[in-house]
C-alpha cells in the first residue's frame, strides 16, 4: 500500500461532491439519506469507492487505510433500527477506524456527466438521444439507439457488465433492438412505464418475476443486467474525479453479489 503524500479536509471534499451532485435538487427514497453518512476526523488521506457499504466492503477499506469511503447505496435502507448486533459491529468499524462514509444514490444515478446510465450507455455503444422515465420531475432514465443488432447489444452489455444478462426478447436477436430506455437498478417495475414512452427495448438492473410475462405481452425485449453490475459506472467515475481534484489516491472495492457467500456451489 502506498503511503499517502498529504491530506485533505474532509469538509472540503464533502462540500465539492454536495455541489457537482446537485444533492438539493434531487428528490430520493428516504433511506438514501444521500451525502455525508458518518464523520471521521477530518482529514482524508486515501479515498475507495463501492456500490455498497456493507460490512465486507468496510472491512476491505480500513484493510487498505481508506479513510473516506465512497457509495452509491449508503448505510440506511433498512431504516431506524436499535444499534445492536450486525448493526451496531459496522458502524462501530468505521468508527474505530476513522472511516468517513459518504453516500449518493439517485443523483449519482442520473447525473449528466458521470452518472450511471449516461456511462453504461457509452460503454455498450448506445447513442443516447433523450431523457425517459421521469419521477417528480426528474429523468431516471435514459433513450438511445443502437446501429447494430440486438444479438451484437446482448454481447456489448456481456463484455461491459461482465456477466452474461438475462434475456427477454420478443424479437430474433439478428433484429435491431430498435428505441432503447436504460435505467440502471432496479427499475424493472417500471416496464408499463417504458411502454407508455414507446421503447422496444428496455435495460435495468433487475425486476419483479411479473414483468418477465408482462413483457412479452407489452412487447418489449426486456434485459436484466444485475443491480449490481449496472451500478458500478458512476460510484468509479465519482472516486475517480475525488482523486483528480484533490490528489489523493483512491481504490474501487469490487464487491459483487456473489462475495457475499461463505460456500459457493455450482449445481
Amino acid at each position: 500500500m502506498l503511503s499517502p503524500t498529504h491530506s485533505i479536509r474532509l469538509e472540503l471534499i464533502t462540500q465539492f461532491l454536495h455541489e457537482r451532485l446537485s444533492l438539493d435538487e434531487v428528490q430520493d427514497y428516504p433511506h438514501a439519506l444521500n451525502g455525508l453518512q458518518v464523520e471521521n476526523s477530518g482529514e482524508i488521506t486515501r479515498v475507495a469507492t463501492a456500490v455498497d457499504a456493507s460490512e465486507r466492503v468496510i472491512r476491505e477499506a480500513i484493510e487498505k487505510g481508506v479513510d473516506l469511503l465512497l457509495v452509491h447505496h449508503g448505510l440506511f435502507w433498512q431504516g431506524l433500527q436499535p444499534v445492536t448486533g450486525a448493526w451496531k459491529r459496522k458502524i462501530q468499524l468505521a468508527l474505530d477506524h476513522n472511516l468517513a462514509i459518504y453516500s449518493a444514490h439517485l443523483p449519482l444515478d442520473i447525473h449528466p456527466l458521470f452518472g450511471n446510465n449516461v456511462l453504461m450507455a457509452k460503454a455498450c455503444h448506445i447513442q443516447i438521444t433523450g431523457s425517459a422515465l421521469r419521477v417528480r420531475g426528474k429523468a431516471m432514465g435514459v433513450r438511445g439507439n443502437y446501429e447494430r443488432t440486438l444479438g451484437d447489444l446482448i454481447e456489448d452489455l456481456t463484455a461491459t457488465l461482465g456477466k452474461v444478462p438475462e434475456v427477454y426478447s420478443q424479437v430474433p436477436l439478428s433484429e435491431a433492438p430498435g428505441s432503447i430506455i436504460l435505467c440502471t437498478g432496479g427499475a424493472g417495475n417500471e416496464l408499463s412505464t417504458v411502454a407508455q414512452e414507446h421503447a422496444c427495448t428496455f435495460i435495468t438492473g433487475e425486476g419483479s418475476y411479473w414483468t418477465i410475462p408482462m413483457a412479452q405481452e407489452l412487447g418489449i425485449n426486456l434485459i436484466y443486467g444485475g443491480h449490481y453490475e449496472t451500478e458500478t459506472f458512476g460510484i468509479r467515475a465519482l472516486g475517480t474525479l475525488v482523486s483528480d481534484i484533490f490528489g489523493i489516491p483512491c481504490n474501487h472495492l469490487n464487491v459483487p453479489p456473489s462475495s457475499y457467500t461463505t460456500y459457493p456451489q455450482s449445481l
